[in-house]
């Protein structure tokens, strides 16, 4: 079977664009008791003070030692449990500065709070690529990794640093083709049915597959850590569904502002915006807006009824381009990924500038470019990758382990190479931001405890993203973009700003 080209770019955008129930938990007893006292020295102490109860009976002591990432010193930490009951937690801390007090003791119990949840462990799903059968099927010759061992590291770091709030984390995973639903369909009825998880990171990507993450969100009212929900989605959705990318709603004004803020904006218009199907049409209309209380001129609107097929696309754009010759544009800015749109402007040598709404979506060009770019301004924003990034922390370090070499991103590999960059930004990523946002709901975590701690928590820090947040209103954190034009004498893009905060 001959690689089909459409099938490629769907799957390519999926993995290197960031991929990615019913009632309360069951009334079992609640197990565990744990007290913890803690002495440190420091200059300033925050401290939550939740209910207080006595700690249970003791009868094992466990005794670890951790590094708090703030003027702290180290603290010493002694854990001790009773048999099955209840989980109780109980902190206690004394600030040493010319005189030394004691500080109320802050004690929470761990019980089973839903589905999901006990007292000792929370259960969430993965669903990932199934890149060998992917290949084996399409024939195709992607070199992604398979992405489940570096997941289950990171799940395995969590827990070696206490878990979350006191309780593991259990991962179970599934894969998926991301053409067709029928393997996603299979893989959410698994995780949320037979599973019970009570999230799910990373999600479905590609053709088909995709919206099947509304089986997870809507149907089973499962939290949902990944994919790129629309605005009607998250709407839609009956549990939290929130993404560590920004969204491509909100990434159209944010190239806008990415444009303005970089003194680009005026110099390539008047504009034409193109949608490559109807379903772009709202992020169209906030871009059109976004450009003219600019005062920028957007001389003509456009939606493609003809993406994937080039015969038809080349008849569009025939006349498309007539009109904008009369109209004197000066950009093409394509929101959606139509490559044959692409292929097409790019032979008009450079009669007009090319503007792509979201960059990561043709990262794969650096490999494999469109033919005929040389004389084309092609201006993007992209995620530009590079270990040298230091918020991406142990997870590099716990990466280059599970794969066994030093994970690099796509653009240092050679051609054939295995891409282990792709896994571990995702692990990394989905599970931060869950690992956030589950501490930061306490330990009664429910859905509806996660919904209100994700809405609370504004500015956080992610690896791999010099800004973010998450808000009431804001499901997806990255706020930074980089404005990227293609090098053709490089054959790869290069980054023209520093990363910017453009999405808040």
């Amino acid at each position: 079977m001959r690689p089909n080209p459409r099938v490629t770019l769907a799957v390519l955008t999926a993995v290197l664009a960031g991929t990615t129930t019913c009632g309360q938990g069951g009334s079992t007893p609640p197990v565990e008791v744990v007290a913890v006292s803690t002495t440190a020295t420091v200059t300033t102490t925050t401290i939550a003070l939740a209910t207080t109860t006595a700690p249970r009976s003791t009868t094992v002591v466990a005794t670890t030692t951790l590094a708090i990432p703030t003027t702290a010193a180290p603290v010493t930490v002694t854990s001790t449990m009773s048999p099955p009951a209840t989980t109780t937690v109980s902190t206690s801390t004394t600030i040493a500065a010319t005189t030394t007090s004691a500080v109320p003791t802050t004690t929470f119990v761990l019980e089973d709070t839903f589905r999901g949840v006990t007292s000792e462990a929370i259960k969430i799903g993965l669903t990932v690529i199934d890149f060998e059968s992917l290949n084996q099927i399409f024939d195709l010759s992607l070199t992604y990794d398979n992405w489940i061992p570096v997941f289950e590291a990171m799940v395995a770091d969590i827990n070696s640093r206490g878990g979350v709030l006191g309780r593991r984390v259990d991962l179970v995973s599934r894969s998926f083709l991301p053409v067709g639903s029928v393997t996603a369909d299979t893989a959410c009825t698994e995780l949320t049915e037979d599973e019970q998880v009570f999230a799910v990171v990373n999600g479905f990507a590609g053709p088909g597959a995709e919206d099947v993450n509304e089986c997870f969100t809507d149907l089973h009212e499962t939290i949902l850590v990944g994919g790129h929900p629309t605005p009607e989605q998250v709407d839609r959705a009956r549990a939290p569904w929130i993404s560590y990318d920004m969204s491509l709603t909100r990434r159209g004004v944010a190239f806008v502002n990415l444009l303005r803020e970089t003194g680009w904006l005026d110099d390539l218009g008047p504009y034409l915006l193109l949608g490559a199907n109807s379903d772009y049409q709202p992020i169209i209309d906030d871009m059109v807006a976004a450009l003219e209380v600019t005062g920028e001129t957007v001389s003509v609107v456009a939606i493609s009824d003809y993406t994937g097929d080039e015969a038809a696309t080349i008849a569009f754009l025939d006349v498309l381009t007539e009109r904008a010759r009369v109209e004197g544009v000066a950009s093409f800015l394509v929101v959606g990924e139509d490559p044959y749109t692409y292929e097409y402007l790019a032979r008009l040598g450079g009669e007009f500038n090319l503007l792509i709404h979201n960059g990561d979506s043709i990262s794969s060009w650096s490999q494999d470019p469109p033919p005929n770019l040389e004389s084309t301004l092609v201006i993007t924003n992209m995620d530009f990758s590079s270990r040298d990034d230091p918020t991406w922390g142990r997870c590099l370090q716990i990466a280059d382990a599970v794969a066994g070499t030093t994970v690099r991103p796509p653009t240092d590999l050679a051609d054939g190479e295995t891409n282990h960059w792709a896994g571990m930004v995702n692990a990394c990523q989905s599970l931060t931001l869950f690992e956030l946002v589950a501490s930061a709901a306490g330990p009664h975590l429910t859905n509806e405890s996660f919904a209100a701690s994700a809405a609370s928590l504004g500015h956080i820090d992610l690896p791999g993203y010099a800004s973010a947040s998450l808000g009431p209103d804001k499901h997806d954190a990255r706020d930074s973009l980089t404005l990227a034009r293609w090098n053709n004498e490089e054959m790869d893009f290069e980054a023209i700003s520093e990363p910017i905060d453009v999405g808040g």
